[in-house]
């Protein structure tokens, strides 16, 4: 019976272990790679880099972090996996608009999943406005 016991303690404490890790997310658009180079948002222009800023809590172990934003048309862009080293509390996972070949974003609703360990921590949603053209002269 102290085994049974001594188990079901265990796998309540391993099955607390991933949601533990992830504390929060947030939207923000900028051309820097920290936190506080970017501005909280959730509406885009049309040619703004799309990030998001994970927050983690305290963990003893290197995380794999990683996003995909989702287009309204349903298209996926995934992010490259960032790994967290113990001492790293915040990652910003995002999407650069002129490496992604300097097309406007399409306008309307998206989403970003989270992912931590390879596991969906969360999804946030945002919008992007639709692109302005230049004003004829």
């Amino acid at each position: 019976m102290k085994r049974l016991m001594f188990l079901l303690a265990a796998l309540l404490v391993l099955a607390g272990c991933g949601s533990d890790l992830y504390k929060s997310a947030y939207t923000a658009s900028g051309e820097g790679i920290k936190p506080d180079e970017l501005d909280k948002t959730a509406t885009f222009k049309a040619d703004d880099d799309l990030n998001v800023v994970v927050t983690l809590n305290s963990h003893k172990r290197t995380l794999p972090v990683r996003a995909t934003f989702i287009g309204p048309d349903g298209t996926l862009y995934p992010t490259d996996a960032l790994e967290a080293e113990e001492t790293v509390g915040e990652v910003t996972l995002g999407l650069d608009w002129e490496a992604m070949g300097s097309q406007p974003w399409i306008a309307g609703d998206w989403k970003v999943e989270v992912y931590v360990e390879d596991k969906r921590v969360d999804t946030l949603n945002f919008k992007v406005e639709a692109a302005t053209t230049p004003a004829e002269g």
